[in-house]
Order: structure tokens, then sequence, then C-alpha cells
């Protein structure tokens, strides 16, 4: 396959991709605004930035391709999470709090005990935004960066996640997010660990 004919065919998948993950979240930012914690389109809306995140935070790992000197996919998908989230906090917004700052700090102190954990939720969709911007902006520094600051940075999403998933999450979909999480993670010390073998 030659290489114009590949990155078409990554560009189509992308594409397709994306429609499909944004078209019901689209569609119920349609919907009149509510106060319904409990709608379904709120919980539907936040399964595909931490599906996306699952696969998107290896961006830390990505090195560019040889034959075109960047990698597209990770960062992508690193991308197209950010802004599920964003979309799903419009989704949670719109339907669950009336697009108020004030129910959404109730509702986030009624469900996790904090109310002002909601502020921690807003640094997250921040921080992640900033990063995929670095990445794109700028890749070779994102890549040079000091490790201090990248796992900071990734540690940072990676708790908001968890937590958000432990604190919101129903029964099934927590047992479905941590296997999930946790075949991933098996996943890169497979390949962490062959990439420390010497060559012999």
């Amino acid at each position: 396959m030659t290489e114009s004919r590949r990155v078409q065919l990554v560009g189509v998948m992308c594409l397709t991709v994306t429609a499909v993950m944004l078209a019901e979240p689209v569609i119920a930012l349609a919907e009149p605004i509510g106060t319904d914690t409990a709608n379904r389109a709120i919980v539907r809306s936040a399964k595909w930035p931490v599906f996306c995140w699952c696969f998107g935070w290896l961006v830390v790992l990505a090195r560019p391709d040889p034959r075109t000197g960047v990698n597209f996919v990770p960062r992508f998908d690193w991308s197209l999470g950010c802004v599920l989230c964003w979309v799903h906090i419009a989704v949670a917004f719109h339907l669950g709090h009336g697009w108020s700052h004030e129910l959404a700090w109730e509702h986030t102190r009624q469900v996790g005990g904090f109310g002002d954990g909601i502020f921690v939720n807003y640094m997250f969709a921040l921080v992640w935004l900033a990063d995929v911007l670095w990445a794109w902006v700028a890749f070779d520094s994102y890549l040079a960066r000091p490790g201090w600051l990248k796992w900071t940075i990734h540690g940072f999403i990676a708790f908001v996640v968890v937590n958000a998933a432990v604190v919101f999450g129903t029964w099934s979909s927590r047992g479905t997010f941590f296997a999930f999480f946790l075949g991933i993670l098996a996943g890169v010390v497979v390949v962490k660990r062959r990439e420390r073998r010497p060559l012999t």
C-alpha cells in the first residue's frame, strides 16, 4: 500500500470514528435544558472519553514514525478523547445541571461528598486540553519534556478519570472500566519489558 493511500485510509477511519463517537452526545445537546443528573445521555457521553483515554494516554510512549517523522494515531486518539470530554461536560451541564455551576457543585457534593471537587474537574479538562495542544503545536518538545512533568500531567489525568469512574459510574461501568484499564496496563508492561531486553 502506498504512503498516500495509507494516509487516506487512516484519515477516513479517524473521521468515521469521530462521527460515531460524537453523534449521540451532539444529539443530546439538542434536547431541552434540564436538571436530571440521572439522564442516561450523560452516562453514555462519559464512556467515549474514557475509552479514548485508555488508549490515548499512550501518547506519552509515542515516538515519531520513521517514515513520516510524526505519530498521528496516538495524538488523534488523545485529542479525540479530550474533545469528547469537553462534549461530555457540556452534556452534563445541559441535561443535568441546567448550565448552573451551583447545581453542578451541589451534585458533586451529594455524590462525592466534596462540592469543591468540581474545580478539580474543571482543572482536569484544562490540563488535558493544554496537553493536547502541546502535542500538536510542538511534538518534538512534547516528546522531549522532562519525565517528571510528563508523568505528573498524565498521573493527574489518570487520577481524575479513575476517581470519576468510581464516584459517578455504575457498578457495571466501573467493572468494565477497571478490567479494560488493567488489560491496557498489562500490555504496556509487556511492551516496556520487551524494549528493555538486550538484543542477542
